[in-house]
């Protein structure tokens, strides 16, 4: 998935040190209800690009990619995430 073209954006915040699963939930609540039935845990990446860097990769059972969640701002109120989808 090209997170530069053709997508939509939307952005949640979770509480400083939010477990995978927090943010698993935030990330569901933003996709639509289809997408919600078809995104699967489990064969989902959760990545660490780079040293202070997180990403989730939402993916179908079929392995195909539903959007992509990323890390955008650490702050000691909490962390804002930002997440592409295809449109």
């Amino acid at each position: 998935m090209d997170i530069k073209k053709g997508n939509s954006l939307s952005k949640f915040s979770v509480p400083p040190f939010a477990l995978d699963d927090e943010i698993w939930i935030k990330i569901l609540e933003l996709l639509t209800p289809t997408e919600q039935i078809e995104a699967n845990r489990s064969k989902s990446e959760f990545n660490d690009p780079y040293m202070g860097g997180k990403e989730i990769i939402v993916k179908r059972s079929d392995q195909s990619e539903i959007a992509i969640a990323v890390l955008s701002e650490v702050t000691a109120d909490g962390d804002e995430w930002a997440i592409y989808r295809e449109l």
